[in-house]
């Protein structure tokens, strides 16, 4: 089955104020694809705060030539088809999801998705925190935190190391036996 990775960024605490989104799949074992872009918010929503550029670094200027939400959605689309998606802070990144297609009005995409947190908890109990930079180090996991291509990648490895610890490698069939529930967008 094919497991899709996302991570988004956003210009400010408006969850439809993406400025930045990163893409990983696996499919079959394999890592087959990545997808990476800036995205320049909507004008209701392009206002940058201070704390967001202190988290991600991106400014304002960065995403004045970046394509929209409409357009990046079009590109990202065929990332859904026929995949389990997953993010580490799953409310957060389908939130933004959500919230951005709205915006836009487009149509919120019909998904299933799991969280990473709740399966990093279930897999390795001996950690005091589950954050993505955390799991991360604890598996060895390079991670350019919060640079969104970097997060969905490290999300998607947790993934692949939850496969091999357990030695399931039906996710869901993993994510059934471990309590980890799917959620419908």
């Amino acid at each position: 089955m094919k497991i899709t990775a996302i991570d988004f960024e956003t210009a400010n605490g408006n969850p439809a104020s993406v400025c930045a989104v990163g893409i990983s799949v696996m499919e079959d074992g394999c890592v087959e694809e990545a997808y990476y872009s800036l995205i320049r918010p909507e004008d209701n929503v392009s206002q940058f705060s201070y704390f967001n550029i202190q988290v991600h670094g991106i400014h304002p200027e960065d995403v004045e030539d970046a394509p929209d939400f409409r357009t990046v959605y079009q590109q990202m689309k065929p990332f859904f088809e026929d995949a389990l998606v997953c993010a580490h802070n799953a409310r957060f990144d389908m939130g933004c999801l959500k919230a951005a297609c709205y915006n836009c009005g487009l149509p919120v995409p019909h998904l299933r998705y799991f969280d990473t947190v709740s399966l990093s908890r279930v897999m390795f109990p001996q950690l005091s925190h589950h954050r993505l930079n955390d799991v991360c180090s604890y598996l060895n996991i390079d991670l350019e935190h919060h640079l969104a291509s970097s997060d969905a990648y490290g999300c998607l490895m947790i993934v692949a190391h939850s496969m091999n610890l357990s030695g399931e490698y039906d996710i869901e069939k993993l994510l059934k036996q471990n309590w980890v529930r799917i959620y419908q967008l």
